[in-house]
């Protein structure tokens, strides 16, 4: 008997998550006797709510999620293909902004899902106050940015960022904060889960973060045939976009930590830069551990090669 389980993304179906997409629809996990779904992101609910009452059995989701969840100790981070920020925040050069701190009284548009402590880390360590920039948030950033309805946007480079040039306003319009220059840079997406099935689930868990890498590594050593099962679960995107995202999803997971020590490596200092985040803008995480919070032990059980960047 095969055992069902559930992964809520954090976006909706397309190359970001090809590694999954393709342990779903390439017989990964059935092969283990595992029905994995991936479920699109549902705004009316973030991930860490869904995976916290059961809605889901794991999610996609960032460190930042996890730490301001309402029960962070219920969770653990366990692998991360992305191991830098994949996200910029561009503003007009017509605008008069130049720096951050230039967008107190300004509008910024960001993802309904709370994906803003990013930004608000951001703006706090580059001299502005956080609470002065209104943000306004929605599912089209891009949108939100190209109509003029907000002075500044949250994008990430691998697909927004693409659909504001595509709108009809190129990179030479704009300028691109980036959190790192402000020493703000969070970790994006990363697998989650439930702390009770620790113990309880091992032998699930294992199978689930080997054929999660064991999807990357196709993904990545054989573009194409992730392409081709991305651009048939999210037909409205072009193989092209599909292609290039997949691109820019390799690039960040050579990144950080994994270059030391292998491909997806869930390391600690995500997870502390999170909690610094937390606490410098919202002011809790004490008592948080990002030794706990991080959990190596699946990642460091699975085979060697998978963990192994021959495609870097």
């Amino acid at each position: 008997m095969s055992r069902d389980v559930t992964l809520r993304l954090l976006w909706r179906f397309q190359a970001q998550f090809a590694g999954y997409l393709v342990a779903e629809h390439e017989g990964l996990a059935k092969r283990r006797g595992i029905d994995l779904r991936c479920q699109p992101i549902d705004f009316a609910e973030g991930g860490m709510k869904a995976l916290l009452r059961g809605a889901c059995d794991l999610a996609i989701a960032s460190p930042a999620h996890l730490v301001e969840s309402e029960a962070p100790t219920r969770l653990a981070f366990a692998m991360a293909v992305q191991q830098a920020s994949p996200l910029v925040y561009p503003v007009r050069k017509s605008s008069g902004i130049r720096l951050p701190k230039d967008l107190e009284g300004r509008t910024a548009a960001i993802w309904p899902s709370g994906e803003d402590l990013e930004l608000r880390w951001m703006l706090l360590k580059a001299g502005a106050d956080p609470e002065k920039v209104k943000r306004l948030p929605t599912g089209d950033t891009v949108g939100a940015f190209v109509s003029g309805a907000a002075d500044c946007a949250q994008m990430t480079i691998y697909h927004e960022l693409h659909e504001m040039e595509a709108h009809g306003l190129p990179l030479d319009e704009v300028t691109l904060f980036r959190p790192a220059d402000w020493g703000a840079e969070l970790l994006k997406d990363g697998v989650i889960i439930r702390r009770d099935w620790m113990g309880s689930e091992d032998a699930l868990l294992q199978d689930l973060i080997e054929i999660f890498l064991e999807g990357w590594q196709i993904a990545f050593t054989d573009p194409e045939r992730a392409v081709a099962i991305c651009s048939r679960v999210r037909p409205d995107m072009s193989a092209d976009e599909h292609r290039r995202q997949l691109q820019h999803m390799k690039e960040l997971a050579t990144r950080g930590p994994a270059l030391a020590e292998g491909f997806a490596v869930p390391h600690r200092d995500h997870m502390r830069r999170a909690l610094d985040a937390v606490m410098d803008v919202e002011g809790h995480g004490e008592g948080l551990n990002p030794d706990e919070l991080a959990v190596r032990r699946y990642w460091q059980a699975a085979p060697a090669e998978l963990k192994a960047m021959p495609w870097a």
